[in-house]
């Protein structure tokens, strides 16, 4: 039996176009599953119970951030993705939750799998940024190794 947990997203409650449709064509290409577009906050959470406990816990400030690098990463949710210079805004936003890890680097992952999509292009992903994508959502989603098992537990809003 696979064990259970739960994952804390930071999203945009009107998904940008663009990025959205960048995953989706990126998927569809490698055949396989989708995913929104998020910036994971905290993951391999064990509970729902620890997750909402941890939600408690964190900041219900919207943001808007620039994401101006595309980078290439070495894991399977970390292949092809996003980032900004300034983190500020995401590491204040879990600076209450004991243990989180310092070598966390907050992304938004444009492909997840473990090699590059075909189609991939930096001169075509570098023309998208600067991008400034605001979060104004924050959610808790059962997460696991399939993300077509994924699933969205409870969104609040943020102010």
């Amino acid at each position: 039996m696979t064990e259970e947990t739960y994952s804390i997203w930071l999203q945009n409650s009107v998904h940008n176009k663009k990025i959205h449709n960048l995953i989706k064509r990126y998927a569809s290409e490698e055949n396989k599953d989708s995913f929104s577009p998020h910036v994971t906050l905290v993951s391999n959470i064990n509970s729902k119970e620890n997750a909402l406990k941890i939600l408690q816990k964190l900041s219900d400030n919207k943001s808007s951030i620039v994401f101006d690098k595309v980078s290439t990463g070495d894991t399977y949710f970390q292949k092809l993705y996003l980032e900004s210079s300034d983190n500020t805004y995401f590491f204040n936003y879990v600076s209450k939750i004991e243990g989180w890890p310092s070598l966390w680097v907050p992304h938004l992952s444009l492909c997840y799998g473990d090699e590059l999509p075909k189609s991939f292009d930096l001169g075509e992903l570098n023309k998208l940024i600067p991008i400034t994508l605001t979060f104004d959502t924050i959610t808790v989603y059962k997460t696991g190794p399939k993300v077509s098992e994924w699933k969205e537990i409870t969104t609040l809003l943020l102010d």
